[in-house]
């Protein structure tokens, strides 16, 4: 029997909590033991009366176990913290806002018993908002055991980088110190970066699990004051920084994901270009973005990638200022999966992988 601890931080969610704390115990898995630890993260609502409403009149196998702070942390340090005290096999991380859907928990298992051998299960997703999948065009459980593949798709932005909805052996977690950033927005798209460098082996299931609310407080579909886009720029340079520090490891890859690599960091880089031709930001805040965009540029033209280091002008002005055209958005995935086919067709004038933060003794 596998042992599971479900993580769910709680701040400010009150239409929410009952129905997400009531997925969890509505999960039938006797072929399980389950925990739950639910994170007090000092809300101002009543959030937290009724997450312990819910567990006082539960009566069940799932273990409740309610953690506080002693002031607001964030997301990240609540789930540092959930983590911290888990004792599973595997850990999965609930958004209090989102709910599972009946049954999951258990097909969960299901699929860790056909395929012991994945380190990270994710579940197909359905967004509350329009009612479409994270997850297309998968019939049946897909295992992915080769770092080249799994890591590409990451990289490519073919499977979802939220922390949500994913049996993740807890070993690989604790042992390789992945937690999440401390005082970022987005934080789970780095955390995933981390996370499937390390994995060695993913299983996709096409059954849906989980729905995403669209929570109209959430820090996503807030507005855009000045103050936000000035946390959101510094944060994607805090995550940019840090997924140039560590690069993937070489010797993992049978091919050369240089190119993945870099545009996945550009992504980035181009989204914080995109808060700043709506909204100014900090002058900080700007010093701090201009360095990790030359930084990148840097990595591409030390690594003789001269065809990447031309695309990623863009970030620079004033081919940054494409970034206002309503058509350079909505097609910039289109260009920017051109931009990699063409970087990959010169993959033979270049060596397997080279890391571009190491300097040349």
């Amino acid at each position: 029997m596998i042992s599971i601890s479900i993580i769910i931080p709680v701040y400010n969610v009150e239409p929410y909590v009952r129905r997400c704390l009531e997925s969890v115990v509505a999960q039938n898995c006797d072929e399980a033991d389950v925990e739950c630890i639910i994170i007090d993260d000092c809300g101002q609502d009543n959030s937290m009366a009724i997450a312990r409403q819910v567990v006082e009149e539960y009566q069940g196998t799932i273990r409740f176990v309610i953690l506080v702070h002693e002031q607001n942390r964030g997301l990240s340090v609540a789930r540092n913290t959930g983590l911290s005290e888990a004792s599973g096999d595997y850990v999965m991380f609930v958004d209090s806002d989102d709910y599972l859907l009946l049954g999951s928990l258990q097909y969960f298992v299901d699929m860790q018993s056909e395929y012991p051998s994945a380190d990270m299960i994710m579940g197909n997703v359905k967004r509350c908002k329009n009612g479409d999948s994270l997850i297309h065009h998968l019939i049946e459980p897909c295992l992915l055991d080769n770092p080249d593949i799994f890591v590409s798709r990451m990289f490519q932005h073919k499977i979802y980088l939220y922390a949500w909805n994913k049996l993740i052996r807890r070993s690989v977690l604790i042992q390789n110190n992945i937690l999440f950033e401390d005082g970022i927005l987005y934080e789970d798209q780095l955390w995933s970066y981390q996370l499937f460098n390390c994995l060695s082996s993913v299983l996709m299931l096409p059954r849906t699990t989980y729905v995403y609310e669209n929570n109209s407080n959430s820090i996503v579909n807030t507005t855009f004051t000045q103050e936000k886009a000035d946390k959101t720029v510094w944060s994607y340079t805090v995550s940019c920084n840090k997924m140039l520090d560590t690069p993937p490891e070489a010797k993992r890859y049978n091919k050369n994901i240089m190119v993945d690599y870099l545009l996945f960091v550009m992504n980035f880089l181009m989204n914080g270009v995109d808060v700043m031709t709506h909204q100014p930001v900090g002058k900080e805040t700007l010093k701090g973005f201009r360095k990790v965009r030359q930084r990148l540029l840097l990595c591409s033209l030390k690594n003789s990638r001269l065809f990447l280091s031309c695309f990623f002008l863009f970030l620079f002005p004033p081919f940054s200022h494409l970034q206002s055209s309503r058509f350079f958005r909505h097609h910039y995935y289109d260009i920017e999966s051109v931009v990699n086919r063409l970087a990959h067709l010169t993959d033979f004038l270049h060596p397997s992988f080279a890391n571009p933060s190491q300097k040349k003794s």
